[in-house]
């Protein structure tokens, strides 16, 4: 018997499904470059989409991968190029982004100029590219935060500026998307008050439910929205497998079966990291490509996968976008990965020629992963997630009127609202500096707004090797307590790191490199607690109080367990003499079951196992990763939902409006998992501080019936 018969995975067969092409001109430039690629045709949301954005419309095109979405800001851009005007490509990633590059370099025959302008690009070639700008400019989020900082040397680009591309808008969802909301706000400012320039954007997305209304969001623009779903597909099987073993060594192990060209996919680095240690364990060639590994190594993994020379490739979603890694067989899911959007961006990676894909879905233990197992049709048929921002959190927005003021200064028009409240707090801190009736940044400040890290809404701690003293990379300071304490297994780059110091007062982490061969991890062992600072709304649901507003949470990490890497079991544990402490303001819903308190035996263990499943549920409706999301719950009766980023995300906003939703799929859940009294698959939390202690789920059960019920 093979590894998939032994699995018996459920299976579901996707029919070819053929374009629907349009009879849209191209420019005869256009065409020849189109020609030599062997696009004779758009399909028809191409052309729809190219006919609004000549009619000046904000454009935003949702299609899965190879939906055929980079021509319609490819023709517009290389139109305006020949007018005069520039583009400005903005791509999530710097690797996608110079894999991008390629697909403009043909136009140069005609003139058109494309350069790529990033973190990697050389100090001489920086030079050359500001002196002598580009039709059209390729970049990311984090160095246009740099250029507006320094626009001055920019101006020749800027005074033509026509476009905005934003490409894989999706990526966009959370802190890094109200980081992003803000520098295209500061972007607008610059070339209005500067250049007297307004722009226009183009925008392409994987499938995901709020398409239009997050672009508009985000980008603070109305937007017309393009279905991609014009383009040709080839039959795919979809595989879905509940392991009674490991789901990461079971996602191996049918990789290896499969002989095929494939990728698996992890959800996170540690988990592709140690997949990396399994893998070698078990005499699989496996490579591992993620983020944070140097950009030569990521190229030669590129380069060794497309051209064959690598099979099996475990990657995070550093591979989920549009990289060119040519053809793939097969993909294999270790885990789901939080929502219907990304599943179907991941096994968009393969069979997208004649030949048949394979996606399948190695589902851990875990209650999201297991609902979609037992209704295969939301996983195949479901609705996409939908993209949450919070572009006015505190932190964000104070640092980017911060960084607006080293733009261009403040004048007399803009001084009202939130950025007055802003800039006379930032001049109390000497930030900023007024000059009559402007307002202008400090040295101080200057510096302030160079170091301010775009993926994260709070304090970043610093990681060193002890041994070299180099820094190697950094943390937010609400993952770092968990993962960086003295005696946490810290994982980088491949390999396994002992923290030997965490100091929150300097914000550094000393690391050692650890030598010998390590199968086991260290998990942190935490408290919470939650107190209203203000409630913003609030609703009947369900026959309970249901509120949303502003709280301050509490994180204590006390100590740590040591647990096997291969089945997590406990080794050992250690209590710190003085615990980590980390506190902040933020976003949640609670809701108030006071009522059900004394008529449900073990109520507040069956209230925490509720809260854990429930947390696991929220994916589905927000999209969000469940470390985005932080719950405690008391005895009392009161359970709360957190944002788990200062100042907040925008996704438990979300989840308010939709609570019944999650009750739903948490009792169903709760009902049809055949444990007796709890598993990984319905109320054990991996990330659970307690350890998945005081928890009772026939009490979490009636909890959800009795909410049901009323």
């Amino acid at each position: 018997m093979g590894v998939l018969e032994e699995y018996a995975p459920i299976e579901h067969v996707e029919e070819r499904r053929e374009a629907q092409y349009s009879d849209y001109p191209l420019s005869g430039m256009v065409e020849a470059v189109f020609s030599s690629r062997g696009i004779t045709s758009l399909y028809r949301h191409q052309a729809e989409g190219i006919m609004q954005v000549e009619a000046g419309k904000n454009v935003v095109v949702a299609a899965p991968t190879a939906g055929g979405k980079s021509e319609v800001f490819i023709v517009p851009a290389v139109d305006a190029a020949v007018k005069g005007e520039n583009t400005l490509l903005l791509y999530p990633t710097k690797a996608l982004a110079r894999d991008q590059h390629v697909r403009f370099s043909e136009f140069a025959l005609y003139g058109v100029r494309t350069e790529t302008y990033d973190g990697d690009t050389p100090q001489g070639r920086r030079e050359r590219i500001r002196a002598n700008p580009p039709q059209i400019l390729i970049s990311n989020m984090d160095m246009l935060h740099f250029i507006l900082l320094n626009n001055g040397l920019f101006s020749k680009f800027f005074s033509r500026l026509k476009y905005v591309v934003l490409d894989e808008l999706h990526i966009y969802s959370g802190v890094f998307g109200a980081h992003a909301s803000n520098v295209l706000w500061r972007l607008k400012r610059l070339l209005k008050k500067k250049f007297n320039r307004e722009i226009q954007f183009i925008s392409t997305s994987a499938t995901i439910g709020n398409a239009k209304e997050f672009a508009e969001a985000l980008c603070a623009e109305e937007f017309v929205l393009i279905d991609g779903n014009s383009a040709p597909r080839a039959e795919f099987h979809h595989l879905l497998i509940s392991p009674s073993e490991s789901y990461s060594v079971a996602s191996l192990r049918i990789a290896d079966e499969l002989g095929a060209k494939a990728l698996i996919f992890g959800n996170s680095h540690s988990l592709v990291e140690r997949m990396g240690l399994m893998a070698s364990r078990m005499d699989i060639p496996l490579a591992v490509y993620r983020s944070g590994l140097r950009q030569d190594a990521r190229r030669q993994i590129e380069s060794d996968f497309r051209e064959g020379r690598i099979k099996l490739l475990a990657t995070t979603s550093a591979l989920e976008l549009g990289i060119d890694i040519g053809d793939t067989d097969a993909v294999v899911l270790a885990g789901f990965p939080g929502t219907i959007t990304r599943v179907r961006q991941r096994i968009g990676r393969c069979g997208r020629k004649d030949n048949p894909g394979y996606g399948v879905f190695v589902a851990k233990e875990g209650p999201l992963d297991q609902y979609y197992v037992e209704n295969p049709n939301e996983y195949l048929y479901g609705e996409p997630e939908n993209c949450y921002i919070n572009p006015h959190n505190g932190n964000i927005r104070r640092m980017h009127i911060l960084s607006a003021a080293k733009d261009l200064m403040f004048s007399p028009d803009e001084m009202e609202g939130e950025i007055q409240k802003s800039l006379e707090s930032l001049e109390e801190e000497g930030m900023v500096k007024k000059w009559g009736t402007f307002y202008s940044v400090t040295k101080e400040g200057s510096m302030r707004a160079r170091l301010m890290n775009l993926r994260s809404a709070g304090a970043s701690v610093k990681i060193y090797n002890t041994q070299t003293e180099k820094r190697i990379g950094e943390r937010g300071i609400s993952m770092a307590i968990k993962e960086l304490f003295e005696g946490a297994i810290y994982l980088h780059g491949g390999r396994a790191y002992l923290s030997t110091k965490l100091d929150l007062e300097k914000m550094e982490a000393w690391v050692e490199p650890m030598e010998h061969a390590v199968e086991e991890y260290t998990s942190a062992s935490s408290n919470r607690s939650a107190e209203v600072v203000e409630e913003l709304a609030s609703r009947e649901c369900l026959g309970h109080k249901l509120s949303f507003g502003k709280v301050h949470i509490t994180e204590e990490v006390y100590g740590y367990l040591v647990k096997d890497i291969f089945g997590s079991m406990r080794i050992a544990e250690h209590i710190f003499e003085k615990p980590y402490i980390y506190e902040y303001d933020t976003y949640a819903l609670w809701i108030d079951l006071e009522g059900l308190v004394y008529d449900i035996p073990e109520f507040g263990s069956g209230l925490h196992a509720f809260e854990h499943v429930s947390i696991s549920m929220m994916p589905a409706i927000t999209g969000a990763d469940p470390k985005e999301l932080g719950g405690i719950s008391y005895p009392s009766g009161r359970m709360y939902v957190y944002d788990a980023v200062e100042e907040g995300s925008g996704v438990t906003q979300t989840v308010f409006s939709k609570f019944e939703i999650i009750v739903q799929m948490a009792k169903d859940r709760l009902e049809k998992c055949p444990c007796e009294k709890g598993c990984p698959k319905c109320i054990l939390d991996p990330m659970c501080g307690n350890d998945n202690r005081f928890l009772d789920k026939d009490a979490g059960k009636e909890i959800a019936k009795k909410l049901l019920k009323d």
